[in-house]
């Protein structure tokens, strides 16, 4: 039976033994040295005028050779058959050892195909907060908005029961008369008390905010929140 293999698939004559040897369909360490020197020679000679064909395989093949006639010797000392025989088997087991560790190497995520590094400056850093740069004035005129934008039914109220920039004033006035003003204080404690429908509550909210920020332009009063949506404290400004 003619031994037909291709040279292009073996990464030099290790691989090849290795894979001649698999043939054999035994444990690495039992396999005939002499069956495999001889399929080896096979493929050397088949292969010869294969510009292709490296000096490493030749070298290989011109070791096997000499360990072949080794073996066929019948008067050779058996002890020194043994090492030659012991030699290729642990270079085949070495081989095979490294190749299957490739193997699983290249089996590991590689960097530019399974993941990618992203070179970021030393003083970078995340932050799960967001705090945008926009001053109270600028969140509550938003807040009025959007508002303005969540309307879609026309309400008719009666002008006369809605709250005007002169009302929050008349209510921050009583602030400022008081020892309140010294400290802290939180800003919707100064609307009236008794108010049900909710048109007219926002109309006292709104009306509020704008007279505070009004007290805040003139210098008038100091306004704080700690966080956004926390309560919004105001004292008189010293």
């Amino acid at each position: 039976m003619e031994l037909k293999v291709n040279i292009s698939g073996y990464e030099g004559p290790l691989d090849l033994l290795l894979d001649l040897s698999k043939k054999q369909k035994v444990d690495i360490k039992k396999i005939s040295i002499l069956e495999l020197a001889d399929q080896y020679l096979k493929f050397i000679e088949i292969n010869l005028k294969d510009l292709k064909l490296s000096a490493d395989y030749l070298v290989m093949a011109s070791l096997l050779a000499f360990w072949k006639s080794k073996l066929l010797l019948p008067n050779d000392d058996s002890g020194e058959i043994q090492e030659i025989e012991d030699d290729i088997t642990n270079r085949l087991i070495h081989y095979s050892a490294i190749k299957e560790l490739g193997k699983k190497i290249f089996q590991l995520p590689q960097e530019g195909k399974n993941f990618l590094y992203v070179n970021t400056k030393n003083d970078f850093s995340i932050s799960n907060k967001l705090v945008p740069k926009i001053s109270l004035q600028d969140l509550i005129l938003k807040y009025a908005e959007i508002l303005k934008k969540k309307t879609t039914l026309k309400i008719i109220s009666d002008k006369d029961y809605l709250f005007t920039i002169e009302d929050g004033t008349k209510w921050l006035d009583f602030f400022f008369k008081s020892e309140l003003k010294k400290q802290w204080n939180y800003l919707f404690n100064f609307l009236p008390k008794k108010i049900y429908d909710n048109q007219v509550k926002k109309s006292a909210v709104i009306s509020l905010l704008l007279a505070s920020l009004n007290n805040v332009k003139n210098g008038k009063i100091e306004m704080n929140q700690q966080i956004h949506f926390d309560k919004i404290m105001i004292k008189e400004k010293l």
